[in-house]
């Protein structure tokens, strides 16, 4: 009995991280809100929603991500001159998932945490002696 009972939680366990891939996999993620603290003055609006200020047509308010199940990560935007950011001749980036961590074999100390339908990402800019702090929510679509 306990050996049924060992073998069970086994597969349980092991089903529950294939359907989290799967459900990382299985859609694209898209940006949903971007939000700079402290907030921060481009041209002449003060705000700490990023996407606001950056406008509904920019790379930032476009920006989609996609995990293959192959292990392949893809980002783009089809916002004027994003194009810009991609690199043609770049080596694929791959995708590692520990728990609620996504990790980027390009930034491996960087993470994208997923809870549930969100991705959400947390970086640190500097300019002009202040730090920001720009956290990135992207839902499944």
């Amino acid at each position: 009995m306990k050996h049924l009972l060992l073998l069970f939680t086994v597969c349980v366990l092991c089903s529950c991280k294939k359907n989290s891939d799967q459900k990382l996999t299985s859609q694209n993620w898209r940006i949903s809100s971007s939000t700079i603290s402290p907030a921060i003055t481009i041209g002449s609006k003060t705000s700490s929603n990023y996407l606001e200020l950056m406008g509904p047509s920019s790379c930032e308010a476009t920006w989609e991500l996609s995990f293959a199940a192959d292990g392949t990560f893809t980002q783009g935007s089809n916002g004027a001159l994003c194009d810009l950011y991609y690199d043609p001749s770049s080596k694929p980036v791959g995708w590692s998932r520990n728990n609620d961590r996504i990790v980027l074999s390009s930034s491996p100390d960087f993470a994208y945490i997923l809870s549930g339908n969100t991705l959400t990402s947390t970086s640190y800019i500097t300019t002009a002696g202040t730090t920001y702090t720009l956290v990135r929510v992207y839902k499944a679509k």
